[in-house]
This record gives C-alpha cells, structure tokens and sequence, in this order.
C-alpha cells in the first residue's frame, strides 16, 4: 500500500513533462479524488475544463507570455531579473492535457452553510479539490503544473466560461520529466528556499 506522505513529500509543481499521453482512467481517478475533497456546506462549486486543442493551448500560452512579461516589468534588480528569465514557468504547450479549475459561485445562489463572512470558502473548497487531484497524479505517477501568471479577465474570455466562474489558474497534467531532486524547482535553480518547518504561533490570551 502508497505510504500517504511518501506521496505528499514527493508532490512536486512540475515543469518539464514527457510526451507520454495520460490514460483516460488515470485523469478520471484524479477528478474522483477530487471530486472527493470537502466543500463548504457540501456546496460543491468546483468544475473542470479539460483542454487538448492544441490551437487553444497556444492561445493561453500567448496570455501568460504577456502576464510574465509584464511580471518582469517589476523587476528592479538585473540580477533576479536574469534569474526569473531563465525560469520555466509553465508547460502549456509540451503538456499532454490541459486542466482549468474554476469555482462557480452560482452555488451562492442558494444558501450556502458557511459562506456568510466570506464567499472565499468556495475557493478554499477548489484549493481543496486540487490539492486531491495532485496527490493523485502523484501516486500514479504523474504530475500536475499551476499555471497562475495569467490575465484573468482575458483568460475567462478566451475559455467563454459563465460569469459565475472564476478559475484558479490553468494545469499543465503529464508524466514528470523531472523529479527536481525531489525538492521544489524554483529551490534546485536557486530561486528561493522552502522552509525546514510550518511556522506556528499558539495564541494566548492577552496577545
């Protein structure tokens, strides 16, 4: 039997992909296994957009050309600015599938349990379903990519998705071409450190 945190240690966002198309039945167990993750008031808002055209791939690619260059902008420093360049950031068009993941709020259209302080819940209930679908993957042997660097408005009107849905990115699903070492990427290119351990505050009264 897969050791749990064996799979949740060797999770990684991945970048470099095979050419290995993904069988249908290992991306039906990856949506199951999100479709079993927790969700406010047992809401459900989460829905799929499974992407395979490649002329399509291509425009998002072009969107998150744009976002990445105009992230660049913002850089100040020459020598981080050379360092985000070399990045890769996405797969879109090397992938074998495409996968948006979206929240649809119209779920708010009916009472809700536990979206009166803030209908972000619905979101954390996608993150939720995501975060399943990876660890799935990863047990399969495969792997998923989050590409966030995107125009959102532009990319719901290039998807023509309900107004109601408000996707959380766009992911990049394959074989792994890469392990990383088995530490996140942007830590092998020397990008940032992930910390040793979760940092926890314990509150008391009077803090």
């Amino acid at each position: 039997m897969t050791d749990l945190y064996d799979v949740i240690f060797k999770r990684r966002d991945t970048r470099h992909f095979t050419s290995d198309p993904v069988p249908d039945e290992v991306l039906q167990k990856a949506l199951q296994a999100g479709h079993a993750a927790p969700s406010v008031g047992l809401s459900e808002p989460t829905r799929y957009y499974i992407v395979e055209d490649a002329d399509l791939k291509l425009q998002v690619k072009k969107l998150f050309d744009a976002s990445r260059e105009k992230a660049e902008e913002q850089i100040s420093n020459p020598d981080q600015l050379d360092k985000h360049q070399s990045l890769k950031l996405e797969a879109i068009t090397s992938a074998p599938i495409g996968l948006v993941i979206a929240t649809d709020e119209s779920v708010l259209d009916e009472y809700v349990i536990g979206t009166i302080g803030t209908k972000e819940t619905l979101a954390w209930s996608t993150a939720c379903a995501i975060q399943n679908i990876w660890l799935s993957l990863t047990e399969q042997g495969y792997s998923m990519g989050w590409v966030s660097i995107l125009d959102y408005i532009a990319f719901k009107e290039l998807l023509n998705l309900p107004e109601s849905v408000k996707p959380l990115g766009y992911f990049c699903i394959g074989k792994p071409a890469d392990d990383y070492d088995n530490r996140p990427m942007l830590e092998t290119h020397n990008w940032k450190r992930k910390s040793s351990a979760p940092h926890v505050v314990k509150i008391t009264q009077g803090l």
